[in-house]
């Protein structure tokens, strides 16, 4: 029984020292091929757009359906499950346009975690009830609240070795967990 003890805490242990993994595959797919409910939700928020592109998106969760549309600038992501739910929306933001806060808790993490970093991209992610997001995007009541998250997505080296990773922080800048990215095997040769 000891034994089984010592075993669950090792196992538990571990799994806190290395990180989760994440994999995304997008695929282009026709407006025809997303739910109903999905497409009219973009539409809503973006009557105007031009072009709003379609991915089938496969993850080590399953599939979700995600559209990417350019209005004033920024691109968003809308993501949906494979019913048409409202997952999250997010948008890509420079690093120095983030919240002070932010900026700092983030620098300071990495720093402590690796030995070097390079930041990519970062993601402000918006989680909430799909009208409240909806009427945040179209700015009729700033005042209601929704879960903001970021997403950073960086190369980290820790102990000689080098790897993608994308972190996630909370509004508060707290971190809450970091994935490891894996990248897609390829069956022949690249060159």
């Amino acid at each position: 029984m000891k034994h089984i003890g010592l075993l669950v805490t090792l196992i538990l242990s571990i799994g806190s020292v290395y990180p989760q993994e994440k994999f995304e595959r997008e695929s282009r797919i026709k407006r025809s091929e997303v739910p109903k409910k999905a497409s009219m939700y973009v539409e809503s928020i973006f009557p105007d757009a031009k072009k709003t592109k379609w991915y089938l998106e496969e993850n080590l969760d399953g599939f979700a359906n995600e559209a990417k549309v350019r209005e004033n600038g920024t691109i968003y992501s809308i993501k949906f499950d494979t019913l048409g739910n409202l997952q999250d929306i997010e948008f890509i933001e420079k690093f120095n346009r983030l919240p002070l806060q932010i900026q700092t808790k983030v620098e300071s993490y990495l720093q402590e975690q690796y030995d070097r970093y390079r930041v990519k991209k970062i993601q402000v992610q918006w989680i909430g009830d799909a009208d409240l997001l909806r009427s945040v995007l179209l700015q009729e009541n700033a005042d209601r609240q929704h879960e903001i998250n970021y997403e950073i997505e960086f190369s980290g080296r820790k102990h000689g070795d080098i790897q993608s990773y994308e972190a996630l922080f909370s509004e508060e800048g707290e971190h809450l967990n970091t994935k490891k990215i894996i990248t897609r095997n390829l069956n022949h040769l690249v060159y």
